[in-house]
């Protein structure tokens, strides 16, 4: 069988949008074929049938190509995936991640003034990947440092190849739960020693009787539910899952949101002008560009989808960027529109849907809205200087750099 499209080629990378248009028309269910033989959904009606169908389309052989699941929410089904789901809600829920809107805010805010008197940089790498980054350290009670030397890690299983990708967050688990079960919290690699030693800490505290800090790692380590409470092994992969998905996520919506709206000067204008417009930037911006192309479901066994055989364990992706830009779902979904309707943008795809549906969505869209806020505030006449280059990751979308300048204060 030819294959439809190549999803590695950096030609289609570098400009999903027409592939995606092409595909919908031509192929709503195409083929590829590298590293073997796996499908792609990209109409919207079509994604959401399987997002909602975890019974014929599981997530238990993971989210990426790797045939290698179990371990962490995103890589099992109900009733596992209900059970863990209720116990980490229970440490992560809304409430608490939008009160930490202040807190994010100040950071920002510290962040700019570090660089705003250059007057030109790259974004990405002065305040888009720095500050999710942070925020993630915060909410697991670990050090910022650290885990930004931590980033060069994550980005390498982003970025690579079908043949060696594995979420990092099952690699930790694994390697965690190896390390418990053996009593040498030293195996593994240094993310993992690290993770087990917080974790340990908070037990022995917690043991103690003595105040904890009040932090997401508190709370997975003192969650319990039905009298079960979460393992090392499980909270590690929870923190590595988070460390990636909840950082280098959050990186694109910023970075690509800033890009659009310098590329679409009347859309930067209307922000500026109306601050109650800051929701709609953010949902635009995860509507228009998903940070995440899309997640792989498996068939549980030999079925039909769209007129094709599709085989048992075979891998099909849920083209998340795609669905966003259908237009049986958009009015002219090619547009960047900031004035669209708040309550339909919200039903894109960036963060999933059905029981997958991304818990960490509540501090994402906090944290792109206020560094829109206070980049539009600080850094008057943002301008391009240069073309961006596009992230080399597959499995992500949007720019790596975005080298721009602005008017810095008087005086410098």
């Amino acid at each position: 069988m030819p294959s439809d499209f190549d999803f590695f080629d950096p030609e289609f990378q570098a400009n999903v949008h027409p592939h995606f248009a092409r595909m919908r028309e031509e192929c709503p269910m195409a083929h590829a074929e590298e590293p073997f033989d796996w499908y792609a959904v990209t109409r919207e009606k079509d994604v959401r049938a399987l997002l909602h169908d975890w019974k014929n389309w599981t997530s238990e052989l993971g989210p990426g190509l790797s045939r290698t699941g179990g371990g962490v929410l995103v890589s099992v089904d109900p009733p596992e995936h209900t059970f863990d789901r209720r116990l980490v809600n229970r440490a992560f829920t809304p409430a608490s991640l939008l009160a930490m809107e202040p807190q994010i805010t100040e950071l920002i805010d510290e962040i700019i003034d570090g660089f705003v008197e250059r007057g030109e940089g790259d974004f990405m790498e002065m305040l888009a990947v720095p500050v999710p980054l942070i925020v993630i350290a915060w909410l697991l009670g670990l050090d910022p440092d650290l885990v930004q030397q931590m980033r060069p890690r994550a980005d390498a299983v982003i970025s690579a190849d079908a043949l060696q990708q594995e979420e990092m967050a099952r690699q930790l688990a694994a390697q965690a739960g190896e390390a418990d079960r053996s009593g040498n919290t030293t195996r593994g690699p240094a993310e993992v020693q690290y993770f087990l030693e917080k974790i340990a800490e908070r037990r022995a505290m917690y043991a103690a009787g003595e105040e904890m800090p009040q932090d997401t790692l508190t709370a997975l380590v003192t969650a319990e539910l039905n009298g079960r409470t979460l393992r090392d092994d499980e909270i590690v992969g929870f923190m590595g899952f988070l460390f990636i998905a909840g950082s280098a996520t959050t990186t694109q919506l910023i970075g690509n949101m800033v890009y659009r709206l310098l590329q679409n000067p009347d859309q930067m204008e209307l922000a500026k002008n109306y601050p109650d417009l800051y929701d709609t930037c953010v949902e635009e911006s995860l509507r228009y560009d998903s940070p995440v192309n899309g997640l792989f479901r498996t068939a549980v066994k030999d079925q039909e989808f769209l007129g094709v055989e599709v085989p048992k364990d075979t891998k099909v992706l849920c083209m998340f960027g795609s669905a966003n830009l259908d237009p049986e779902m958009w009015e002219d979904p090619e547009k960047f529109d900031v004035t669209r309707d708040y309550e339909d943008l919200k039903l894109h795809y960036a963060f999933g849907q059905g029981i997958h549906y991304c818990m960490g969505a509540p501090l994402a869209r906090v944290e792109a809205k206020v560094a829109l806020k206070l980049v539009l505030e600080r850094m008057p006449n943002l301008r391009l200087t240069g073309e961006p280059t596009e992230i080399s990751a597959p499995v992500m979308h949007g720019v790596e750099t975005l080298p721009v300048a602005w008017d810095a204060p008087a005086g410098n």
